[in-house]
């Protein structure tokens, strides 16, 4: 049974009860769109809690993440709770279509929904119907109503991946009161970081119910490809197996020609790849506008086919598809992370290291900070800015036993994290939050 908090103080009393039952006039539009205009229905059901899982006698396990990342995140979590609880059902809902379509493709043995709106009445109904076992929530997904009426069952609550981010946190503490009464309902809060940890609790978290168990998005990562497989991608893509392949992935606008320049500038004579994945398509025709400004003799992968191929005198290849990136990570030498040399944050950092590749990464890394922070104390990732990364890859490219030990390091990094879902199942069913 879960954990019995506080009544919380005034001001987060007040402002409970205002959330709740003053948009219950939107709640009550939109109930009235739902019956009046049938062409709704399908969308507002799920939206309003009147889409109710089908519903067995046996315990049910709910896991709630916002979209297609949390989904992912919490995808090994569920693979533990099949392994462990066989006679449970399992119900996975988010806050987006997408993350739902997500959870129906890629997560076995679950029912997948769209979570209600968080008006108190379609919460309520959603609950009572689903009657769960365990709440288990991803990341930061606290939402009043969802989180009170859950309490209010006396369902058990528990976050997964907790992670309150440093542009977060000075915001969140402005409603501290309302934090620390919500915060109060969990009984156990399991972080990424220490970091996170700290912050959770200076927000008013229990400290006896933080813990500390890492990123369960270590678990999905895949393993490195084999040199088999590596050697038959650079045929497919006809790169020189001795050729320096050097990659920008999910490159922004205004990033290839950072990187372009820096390898014109240093390493002419060795006439490495530059392979340019950009993270949204659209930008395919600005890389190839820009190739042919500078004289470059470029090819385009794109089309229906698995692959483009590059030539010898080919001096940059785009990556105009998607689905192709963690195959071209596990050929490349050095990867450079994209949306890092503009104030982007970042993007995914892990996916390079599980292939063992060398890393670099720009200054802006705000979203991607404890991974880099990991990665770097590692030794299996450097961060550099605009005007020392042409000096840095000069370095990196003329000397191949310090991209070797990069490499070892950035899989090894990778596989010392794994295992982090089977440890978050091991505290709650310690905990007795499991049914």
């Amino acid at each position: 049974m879960g954990t019995q908090s506080n009544s919380g103080s005034s001001a987060a009393r007040t402002f409970m009860s205002v959330y709740r039952y003053l948009p219950i006039f939107f709640y009550w539009m939109l109930l009235a769109a739902y019956y009046m205009l049938p062409f709704l229905r399908p969308s507002l059901g799920e939206r309003l809690g009147l889409r109710i899982p089908r519903r067995g006698e046996g315990p049910l396990v709910w896991l709630h993440g916002s979209s297609v990342g949390e989904v992912s995140s919490i995808g090994p979590v569920v693979a533990e709770l099949r392994e462990r609880l066989p006679d449970a059902g399992i119900l996975v809902t988010t806050m987006t279509v997408t993350g739902r379509r997500r959870a129906a493709k890629e997560l076995t043995g679950v029912e997948a929904l769209v979570v209600p709106l968080d008006f108190l009445p379609a919460v309520r109904r959603f609950v009572a119907g689903v009657r769960p076992s365990t709440l288990i929530i991803g990341e930061t997904e606290i939402w009043p109503n969802l989180v009170s009426e859950t309490r209010r069952a006396g369902v058990p609550l528990v976050l997964v991946n907790g992670r309150i981010s440093g542009k977060s946190h000075p915001r969140y503490r402005l409603v501290k009161p309302l934090f620390e009464y919500l915060l109060g309902h969990f009984d156990l809060l399991l972080m990424r970081t220490e970091t996170d940890a700290e912050r959770i609790v200076d927000l008013g978290a229990p400290p006896d119910r933080v813990i500390v168990t890492g990123n369960t998005k270590f678990d999905i990562l895949p393993k490195p490809l084999s040199a088999e497989s590596r050697a038959a991608v650079r045929r497919e893509l006809g790169i020189d197996p001795s050729r320096l392949v050097i990659t920008i992935g999910s490159a922004r606008t205004g990033e290839s020609e950072i990187v372009l320049d820096a390898v014109r500038s240093k390493l002419a004579d060795l006439r490495p790849l530059v392979v340019i994945a950009p993270r949204h398509m659209n930008l395919v025709a600005q890389i190839e506008d820009l190739c042919g400004a500078q004289g470059l003799d470029f090819t385009t992968v794109s089309g229906d086919s698995p692959y483009g191929r590059a030539s010898r005198e080919t001096q940059v290849l785009i990556i105009g598809r998607m689905g192709r990136l963690l195959d071209i990570y596990a050929i490349s030498d050095i990867s450079i992370v994209g949306g890092t040399f503009k104030p982007l944050g970042g993007h995914n950092p892990l996916e390079p290291a599980s292939q063992g590749t060398v890393i670099l990464v720009g200054p802006h890394i705000q979203n991607i900070t404890d991974d880099i922070d990991y990665l770097v104390s590692e030794g299996a990732a450097r961060v550099t800015d605009e005007s020392a990364l042409a000096g840095l890859l000069d370095s990196l490219a003329r000397n191949k036993a310090d991209r070797e030990k990069m490499s070892e390091r950035a899989i090894h990094a990778v596989r010392h994290r794994k295992g982090i879902a089977a440890r978050c199942v091991d505290i709650m069913g310690e905990k007795g939050l499991l049914p």
